[in-house]
């Protein structure tokens, strides 16, 4: 144990004299609190200026006060008059700008009954785009909504009593259908994420930090091509390599981990402490597997700082971090980013994890054996 410790402490201190593992290290709380300032500044994709023709219409200012409560995706600015709603944009201050017309009770009425008249908002645009048109679900939803209560509120009078509380009825079927929220926040796995709690911006924060754990993975690939050509671990036996590689590369593969589990902690994305640790050391030894065997593949220090980049891309794009493909599943079962995004939410992955770790693991050290025999009988 005391050299497994000595010679775990020399790596570190190799490896931190190198300027490249040092930004790898900083990058990660750089990442994290860069996020966290975006995040508190954000304003949303979509900015929509809402306005009330008539501001004693009390249905058209509920339904504005609805909107503009800022959400992450949409934010929603309430002006005191259409005109200023428009100029906003006119000066490109907001995408859009939503105008509730003048006695909006009227066509939410006509819509119950079944009549023409379904003029209820006004809607300025600059252009028409996709984000506008997800906001306008938003609108019609809430249109919707109001259009419902109406009709409940007609069944009422006519079924039960023509005299009835409205405020009553009100808080009843707000009880009833909810808010009416057509932003839905939920993991892989489909668990479902608190809003309230968890940034929009901070969810591909685990993702892009498996990145980064795969990318310290790949410098450890360059550093021990450049080791070797120097001769450094030319005493080590040749039996032992196999092992003494895989301790070269988790060395700075896990002090990589360790950093970026302080910063999911930091950021309010970490879960129980035993499962984050658990997977994330799995991840890591499928991270130090997989690089050596792309570094076996191949073999030059030049190739693998080519591949890094292009690597690190489609790690991005394969798996659901980003976005989610879902015909580039037989890529994304390639990379051990897959398992450590779902164990996080799925503990037999952990176990797929260990299996794609032991699978990739026998065939570095197939290629490792193979590279010995012919070695063997070329000196022979």
């Amino acid at each position: 144990m005391k050299r497994f410790l000595t010679r775990w402490y020399l790596l570190n201190k190799r490896l931190f004299k190198k300027p490249v593992f040092v930004i790898i290290l900083c990058m990660v709380p750089v990442l994290i609190m860069a996020l966290n300032a975006v995040t508190a500044h954000s304003d949303g994709f979509i900015k929509i200026a809402v306005a009330v023709e008539d501001p004693d219409d009390a249905t058209a200012v509920r339904i504005a006060a609805m909107l503009s409560d800022s959400s992450e995706i949409v934010h929603y600015t309430l002006c005191d008059t259409p005109e200023e709603a428009i100029d906003r944009v006119r000066y490109g201050e907001a995408g859009g700008a939503w105008i509730f017309r003048a006695d909006i009770q009227t066509p939410l009425q006509n819509m119950v009954s079944g009549g023409l008249d379904r003029h209820c908002v006004r809607v300025v645009e600059r252009e028409d785009t996709v984000a506008l048109r997800l906001a306008r679900e938003k609108l019609a939803a809430v249109l919707s909504s109001e259009s419902c209560f109406a009709l409940m509120c007609s069944a009422y009078a006519e079924k039960v009593s023509p005299d009835y509380d409205v405020t009553a009825l009100r808080a009843h079927y707000d009880a009833a259908v909810g808010t009416g929220e057509i932003f839905e926040f939920r993991y892989a796995s489909g668990e479902l994420i608190d809003a309230d709690d968890t940034s929009y911006l901070m969810l591909p924060i685990r993702g892009v930090l498996a990145a980064a754990i795969l990318l310290c993975g790949m410098a450890m690939a360059m550093f021990w091509l450049h080791d070797e050509e120097k001769m450094v671990f030319c005493r080590v036996p040749r039996a032992a390599r196999p092992a003494f590689e895989l301790g070269y590369h988790l060395t700075g593969i896990i002090d990589v981990g360790v950093v970026v589990l302080v910063s999911l902690y930091a950021a309010g994305m970490g879960l129980s402490l035993l499962r984050e640790v658990v997977s994330l050391a799995v991840y890591c030894l499928g991270c130090a597997v997989f690089v050596i065997l792309i570094r076996r593949l191949l073999r030059g220090a030049g190739s693998v700082a080519a591949v890094t980049p292009l690597l690190i891309v489609a790690v991005l794009v394969v798996n659901p971090v980003l976005f989610n493909l879902p015909f580039v599943y037989p890529l994304r079962v390639m990379t051990p980013v897959h398992y450590y995004l779902q164990a996080t939410h799925d503990p037999a992955f952990l176990w797929y994890g260990m299996l794609y770790a032991a699978a990739v693991g026998a065939m570095a050290l197939c290629l490792f054996l193979f590279e010995n025999r012919r070695r063997k009988y070329k000196t022979e």
